[in-house]
């Protein structure tokens, strides 16, 4: 695995200095908890649902940055699954039916920094691509919709989703970096917050640099690898 990098101004750095010796570099971000806080479309549809079946004792719960999907937020709120099984079966439907879906993915609002440091990285001469776990039937229209929106740097050619909803996203991104041609770039970076493709990547193509986006995850796996961790792109 190549060396951690500090902070993110040394990638900046770093990048620029390639770029100056017209050797190209390569940043891959993924998108949901990692260049945007999906908290706020969830908090959205649990908002609608409660107004729509008048549920009272839901209107008051917040969904946290950290949570991941809505059990935690519901749970913490005093619901149970021994007493309000159906209730959740019901609410975790109604989630799932919004939540991938270009409609919603308005209510996504960038972490701290992400827009200026993804220009600021275009702007010294780092190329960036996007790669999503995102399917591209139900939210390509909406996920090319809201980038240009925030104005992040953006081209059609350069916005990776899934084919279809059912393919892990480990095995997407997994084999989106196997075909890549590595040999083109001098440094390849990774943003990404889900354990589980990142501890894939790191597998198969060590030569990759990670930045791995301590925001939330599956929790089905953990982090292990010395990598360089951030909860959003604030510089100092």
């Amino acid at each position: 695995m190549s060396a951690i990098p500090t902070n993110l101004n040394q990638i900046l750095k770093t990048s620029s200095e390639y770029a100056a010796q017209n050797m190209r570099t390569l940043a891959v971000f993924d998108l949901d908890s990692t260049l945007f806080n999906v908290s706020t479309r969830t908090q959205k549809i649990l908002s609608e649902f409660a107004e729509l079946h008048k549920v009272d004792r839901l209107k008051g719960v917040e969904v946290k940055h950290e949570d991941w999907g809505i059990k935690e937020a519901v749970l913490r709120a005093g619901f149970t699954i021994e007493n309000d099984l159906e209730l959740l079966k019901s609410l975790r439907d109604f989630w799932s039916e919004r939540f991938f879906t270009s409609e919603y993915l308005h209510y996504d609002v960038p972490y701290l920094g992400a827009i200026s440091f993804v220009q600021d990285l275009a702007d010294v001469g780092c190329e960036i691509k996007y790669l999503t776990g995102r399917d591209h039937t139900r939210m390509r229209k909406g996920t090319v919709e809201v980038l240009k929106k925030w104005g992040f740097p953006f081209a059609e050619e350069n916005l990776y989703l899934k084919p279809n909803k059912e393919q892990e996203d480990e095995l997407f991104k997994h084999e989106w970096f196997k075909k890549l041609n590595h040999s083109e770039y001098k440094k390849i970076f990774f943003f990404e917050n889900e354990p589980v493709n990142v501890n894939a990547i790191i597998e198969s193509c060590p030569e990759v640099e990670i930045i791995f986006l301590d925001t939330t995850h599956a929790r089905k796996q953990e982090v292990t690898a010395p990598l360089y961790k951030i909860k959003h792109f604030g510089r100092e």
